[in-house]
């Protein structure tokens, strides 16, 4: 009997690694780049953007998107941990600094977000998860949500990536959780225009060419009413964004969209950080 067991035992662990190497095998592959740093210049001011795309050791289904950005005096940290497969976000954090600092954090439950905010203490030494709480906020999920993906402003640039690698005439729908407001947004591919592309390689040389891009499209609109102001955005733009990538190498090289105060306005790719060979 003890052998039969062990028998069932083994035929079972067999039937079970096949299944895992089967899921694997479905997961995307990382993205060739792993830092992509942009910048736009506008008068007085200078905003700067960095994202990072990194795998979570121990989980090959989940990766996490690092964002750094400045403008001013005003800096943000944002840390996404998201599905790989599909880009939903599970937990997302920010941390706002100013003339104040505080943090926001976001838990994507199965029936409704948690929000809380904490607003750093006197002591700067204390980490940000640890800062007191000043408010809890619980965030019911549109009624049409549906089985569509729920995501953040900033994953809109991965999944664009991987909206333009399948080609012109592609498109997909996703519901964005901004702060307290939702939108659906619907990116769809097409060829892009050429355009100039200059940016460093970090440990290569210089890219300076021009390159016949192919185009996202970025549309938003408010998924029911909005609880607060309107708040959707893309590093900074709005309207009707549009980025343009480099079919060859699947780099970013260029969002367009309204900033404010200025309107119509580009944000160049400036650098990138390659991913080492696995």
């Amino acid at each position: 009997m003890i052998k039969l067991y062990k028998s069932v035992f083994i035929l079972f662990s067999l039937a079970m690694m096949s299944v895992t190497h089967a899921a694997a095998d479905e997961l995307p592959s990382l993205p060739s780049w792993q830092v992509l740093e942009y910048e736009q210049r506008a008068f007085w001011a200078t905003a700067k953007s960095r994202l990072e795309v990194l795998p979570v050791p121990g989980k090959p289904d989940l990766w996490e998107l690092d964002v750094q950005s400045s403008v001013v005096d005003n800096s943000e940290k944002l840390e996404v941990s998201f599905e790989a497969a599909t880009g939903r976000v599970l937990s997302r954090a920010r941390i706002s600094s100013g003339k104040e600092q505080r943090m926001k954090s976001y838990q994507y439950n199965a029936d409704h977000i948690l929000r809380e905010r904490r607003n750093a203490p006197s002591n700067s030494a204390v980490p940000a998860n640890e800062w007191p709480l000043s408010n809890t906020r619980y965030l019911d999920y549109p009624a049409s949500r549906g089985d569509t993906v729920v995501t953040s402003p900033y994953m809109l640039v991965l999944l664009a990536a991987q909206l333009q690698a399948q080609g012109p005439n592609k498109s997909m729908e996703v519901l964005v959780n901004t702060d307290l407001n939702f939108y659906r947004v619907k990116l769809t591919s097409g060829n892009g225009i050429t355009i100039d592309a200059d940016y460093k390689v970090a440990g290569q040389e210089p890219v300076s060419t021009r390159v016949d891009t192919i185009a996202v499209a970025i549309q938003a609109s408010p998924e029911g009413t909005l609880v607060d102001d309107d708040d959707f955005s893309v590093l900074g733009l709005d309207g009707e964004i549009i980025l343009l990538f480099d079919p060859a190498t699947g780099l970013p090289l260029q969002i367009r969209g309204d900033a404010p105060r200025i309107g119509g306005t580009e944000i160049k790719l400036k650098s990138v950080t390659m991913r080492a060979a696995p």
